[in-house]
C-alpha cells in the first residue's frame, strides 16, 4: 500500500507543478531562478563562485546550479524540472520513513503533493526544495540505521542551506545511545570532515568572497517576514510603534533601528534555546526522529530572524508525518503564505505603504507557525511523559 501512496502522491504532485501559477507550464518570471542562472552562466564561462564574482548562496548550490545549467533547454526550465524531480524525491522518501495507518500516510503524501499549488510561484522558482530532499534522505539513513551514510548526507545539507544543522543535537543523542563517545566523535568528525571537503575548493579559489558571503548573511537584520518583523508591522498600523522599512543585503526588506536589531538578536537566541528545548524533549521522550525533526525545523523557520516564503518549502516533508493535526496547520500555514505572497508581488508605492499592506497576513502566518511549532512540542512532551510512566 505504501507503494500505491508513493505513486498516487507523486503523480498528484506533478500534476500540481503543472497547474500552478509559476510551474512547469508557465514562462513568466519568479522567484530566485533567473539569478541562480546568471551564477550558473558564470560557472560555465570558467568563472569561480565567490572568488571571480560575489555569490550569496552556500556552497553546496552551486553544483546544483551548474548542472542545471548543462541540462537542455532554458535554464529556468530546466529549473523547475529539477525541483520538481526533487519535490517527487522527497515524498517517496516521506512515505518510505513513515510508519503507522496508512491512512495517515495517505494524508501525509497528499499534502505534500497539494503543496506546489498552494504556495504558488516560490515553490518551484527557488532552490529550496533541494536541501528539503536532502534533510529528508538524511533522517531516513538515520532511521534505517546508516549512520555513517546520514551525516553525510545531512553535512551536504548543512552545506546547501544553513537550516538543517537543527538536526544535529537529534542526530547526536541518537548516535550516543547507539555507540557511546567513540561513536560520537567518528559522527562529528563525518560530519565536519564533509563540510570541510566541500568547501574547500571556494576556500581556495575565493577565500574573501566565501567569508563574506556567510558574513552577509550572519549580519542580516531583522526581515519584515519574520515573526518579529511582524509584530512591529502590526504595532505600527495600531499607532503603538513606527517601524522603519529598507530594502537591505541581500535583497531583503528589513525593520531597522535599534528596536528592530534588538529582537532580532533576540530572535537567534529564540531559535538555539527552542532546538535545544526539542533536543532535551527528544532525550527523555519516546525516541520519535520524524516528530523532534519537523519541531526543530519549524522552531528556525517560526522563530529566526528571516523568514521568507519558499522557507515553507523545508516544512512540507517533514511537518506531515507528526500526523493529521499537524498536516491541517501546516495547510493552513501553507495557504497564508500565498496570499501573503500574491500581496507581496504586487506593487504597493512606497515601502512603508507594502508593510501596512502586508502587516496582518505576516501576523497570522507567523502565528500559525508559532502555533505549529507548540502543538508539535504538545506530541513530542507526550510521548516523553509516556516513556516516564513505563
Amino acid at each position: 500500500m505504501k507503494r500505491l501512496v508513493a505513486l498516487l502522491g507523486s503523480v498528484g504532485f506533478l500534476v500540481c507543478c503543472l497547474v500552478t501559477r509559476g510551474g512547469l507550464l508557465d514562462h513568466h518570471r519568479y522567484g530566485d531562478a533567473a539569478l541562480y542562472g546568471h551564477y550558473a552562466h558564470e560557472m560555465t564561462s570558467g568563472h569561480w563562485p565567490y572568488g571571480d564574482f560575489f555569490d550569496e548562496y552556500p556552497v553546496f548550490a552551486q553544483p546544483l546550479f551548474f548542472l542545471v545549467r548543462l541540462l537542455p533547454g532554458p535554464f529556468i526550465t530546466s529549473f523547475k524540472w529539477t525541483m520538481a524531480a526533487c519535490g517527487i524525491a522527497a515524498l517517496v522518501l516521506l512515505v518510505v520513513a513513515m510508519r503507522g495507518p496508512i491512512v495517515r500516510i495517505a494524508v501525509a503524501a497528499g499534502v505534500v503533493a497539494a503543496s506546489p499549488l498552494i504556495v504558488g510561484p516560490v515553490f518551484l522558482n527557488t532552490y529550496d526544495l533541494f536541501p528539503a530532499l536532502l534533510t529528508i534522505a538524511a533522517l531516513l539513513a538515520f532511521l534505517r540505521g546508516w549512520e555513517r551514510t546520514a551525516y553525510v548526507v545531512l553535512a551536504l545539507a548543512v552545506a546547501a542551506k544553513v537550516y538543517p544543522i537543527v538536526l544535529l543535537p537529534i542526530a547526536l543523542i541518537e548516535t550516543w545511545d547507539r555507540g557511546g563517545r567513540e561513536a560520537v566523535r567518528r559522527a562529528v568528525a563525518w560530519f565536519a570532515g564533509v563540510l570541510v571537503l566541500v568547501h574547500l575548493p571556494f576556500a581556495i579559489m575565493g577565500p574573501g568572497g566565501l567569508r563574506f558571503s556567510y558574513w552577509v548573511q550572519v549580519k542580516r537584520g531583522l526581515e519584515v517576514e519574520s515573526l518579529g518583523g511582524g509584530i512591529l508591522l502590526v504595532l505600527d498600523r495600531i499607532g503603538v510603534y513606527s517601524v522603519t522599512l529598507r530594502d537591505e543585503a541581500p535583497g531583503s526588506r528589513d525593520a531597522v533601528g535599534s528596536v528592530a536589531s534588538a529582537i532580532a538578536v533576540l530572535s537567534s537566541l529564540t531559535v538555539v534555546v527552542a532546538v535545544l528545548y526539542v533536543a532535551w524533549i527528544y532525550l527523555r521522550g519516546r525516541r520519535d526522529r520524524l516528530l523532534a525533526s519537523a519541531a526543530a525545523v519549524t522552531a528556525f523557520v517560526a522563530f529566526g530572524k528571516v523568514l521568507s516564503p519558499q522557507y515553507m518549502s523545508w516544512l512540507v516533508p517533514l511537518v506531515p508525518a507528526a500526523g493529521l493535526a499537524a498536516s491541517g496547520v501546516l495547510v493552513i500555514a501553507l495557504v497564508l503564505t500565498r496570499l501573503e505572497w500574491d500581496r507581496f508581488a504586487s506593487p504597493h508605492g512606497s515601502t512603508h505603504h507594502w508593510g501596512e499592506v502586508l502587516s496582518w497576513w505576516i501576523f497570522a502566518r507567523n502565528l500559525v507557525l508559532v502555533g505549529l511549532f507548540a502543538l508539535l512540542l504538545v506530541k513530542l512532551r507526550a510521548a516523553a511523559r509516556s516513556r516516564s510512566a513505563r
